[in-house]
């Protein structure tokens, strides 16, 4: 397995709010960003990738142990249960350090995983940071935003001549911190193998590039030069968020 990652400030922004980390050991990476607008959005992506690590990293331990003392095996954190209990313990790691500030505005973060096991990979969002497969020479985007203009266009309420995307594609129904139930989506499936990769990136990215333009550097036999081309073709486009991406191939 190969994993590549980019993360930049881009051409507009003073400071760079989104976090990152891969860990090949455990075959898992994971990406937030910090919400816009809110205070403390780069404590926040950095508290969520931390969190999330540290539980995946503790049930995975867990595991080992249990192996070696000869229990039946339990069903591997890198999957939706696990995924799920790790954002949440993620989520209330925000909503604590929020509280402990005594902040009037809210600490908030999105956030994507994805994790390999036994054949099979998992991946788990909330917010609009995405996910991506690309597989023989095709590229889908696998989750959904969690976001106002997602809800209206799911909805069918979209007023005629309304650009809902410019006007409510940044206000999220869910993020990392907020007071308000999460609910993350999950995705998963069989490692195909030759031909296929994954792209996890915050919205610096997936609001500046095509498809089209992402095909074309996914397409690239190195993944690291897959990677240094999707920077570039965010920055060619104005770099006006911060831009983080994560490459995977299996």
């Amino acid at each position: 397995m190969e994993m590549a990652s980019r993360t930049h400030a881009g051409l507009v922004r003073m400071r760079n709010e989104d976090a990152l980390e891969v860990d090949l050991n455990y075959g898992v990476a994971v990406l937030a960003d910090g919400m816009g607008g809110l205070m403390a959005g780069r404590e926040a992506s950095r508290l969520v990738v931390q969190e999330v690590l540290t539980q995946l990293r503790k049930g995975a331990g867990q595991q080992v142990d249990r192996a070696n003392a000869g229990e039946l095996p339990r069903e591997s954190k890198l999957s939706f249960e696990g995924f799920g209990e790790a954002i949440h313990a993620a989520h209330q790691q925000v909503l604590q350090a929020s509280a402990a500030k005594e902040m009037k505005a809210q600490m908030g973060s999105t956030v994507v995983i994805w994790g390999v096991s036994d054949g099979r990979w998992s991946a788990a969002h909330v917010g609009d940071s995405r996910l991506y497969r690309w597989h023989a020479n095709a590229l889908e985007q696998l989750s959904t935003d969690h976001s106002l203009a997602q809800r209206m266009l799911d909805s069918g309420e979209v007023e005629p001549g309304v650009d809902v995307e410019a006007h409510y594609g940044h206000v999220l129904t869910q993020g990392l911190g907020l007071r308000q139930p999460i609910e993350p989506g999950f995705h998963g499936g069989d490692i195909v193998g030759v031909g296929e990769r994954f792209l996890l990136c915050s919205d610096g990215l997936s609001d500046m590039v095509s498809e089209e333009k992402m095909s074309q550097a996914l397409a690239l036999e190195d993944l690291e030069d897959a990677a240094d081309q999707l920077l570039g073709f965010a920055l060619d486009m104005g770099g006006k968020d911060n831009i983080s991406l994560i490459l995977i191939e299996p």
